[in-house]
């Protein structure tokens, strides 16, 4: 409710201050066209005063019609002022009443969302008022039920104990049975798959001995071939360096052979020269 108070004290003074804003835009335009009206008749006035001074007759009479033509025109520009400002006041006042209209619209939606929401409280309180005798209903109905469903119940534990005390004592039994049945047939199967554990075992053991000896064979075979694989190597290597030396020594022999043949083309040579000499 105070919500409601609230939004029509602040509808009220949007009303109040838009009245008078329009009012004080109203009395500047008024006051304006009026200012611009006396300021133009001064100003003729000013003029007329300075042309009786003047002696030139054409002159006047010139200045005179200027005056005319300025008054005429300072006279059509206040009707035009005073014709614009009262088509605006008349404007501001379509707009003031539309505004008005706009905020009386508003009011009324107001009133009318008031109206709704009060009665939507009252179809609230009228709704939680069944809803609350309904749970009442609910209620008694749930508790009813409940002290039936509690008896029934208790009948249905007693007959359900009975019935497995029965089931239990026949159930200890055949365990019993199951029990003994089992252990002759455990100690049996323990009995064969000791037997087939050490036979598998044994059979095991002989077949990873074979492996071992299988795998030391081929561990010596290969240190074997790689002892020959080395020797070969090693021999290769040998005869590779031997066939080097003998080819640098004879290389060494021929240099000295052709060395020895220049040296004596070079004394044969030099011995006809000096018998030429002579």
């Amino acid at each position: 409710m105070s919500k409601a108070t609230e939004q029509n004290d602040k509808l009220k003074r949007a009303i109040i201050v838009s009245v008078a804003l329009h009012i004080v835009l109203i009395a500047l335009l008024i006051w304006s066209s009026f200012d611009e009206h006396l300021d133009a008749s001064a100003g003729g006035g000013g003029g007329s005063s300075i042309d009786a001074v003047m002696v030139d007759p054409g002159a006047v009479v010139k200045n005179y019609d200027r005056q005319q033509q300025q008054q005429a025109s300072a006279r059509r520009a206040a009707e035009q002022r005073e014709k614009q400002a009262q088509q605006q006041a008349e404007e501001l006042r379509e707009k003031q009443a539309a505004e008005q209209e706009r905020l009386k619209q508003l009011e009324q939606d107001r009133l009318q969302a008031q109206e709704a929401a009060k009665e939507a409280k009252e179809q609230q309180k009228q709704a939680e008022e069944a809803a609350a005798k309904a749970a009442a209903a609910a209620k008694a109905k749930a508790d009813a039920q409940a002290k039936e469903a509690q008896e029934a119940a208790a009948k249905a534990a007693a007959d359900a104990k009975a019935k497995a005390d029965a089931q239990a004592k026949a159930a200890e039994a055949a365990a019993a049975k199951a029990a003994a049945d089992a252990k002759k047939q455990a100690e049996a199967e323990a009995a064969k798959a000791a037997a087939d554990a050490q036979k598998k075992a044994e059979a095991d053991a002989a077949k990873k001995a074979q492996q071992e000896a299988e795998k030391k064979a081929q561990q010596q075979a290969e240190k074997k071939a790689q002892q020959e694989a080395a020797k070969q190597a090693a021999a290769e290597k040998a005869a590779a360096q031997k066939a080097a030396a003998e080819k640098a020594a004879a290389e060494k022999a021929a240099a000295a052979e052709k060395a020895a043949a220049e040296k004596a083309a070079a004394a044969k040579a030099a011995a006809a020269e000096k018998a030429a000499a002579d």
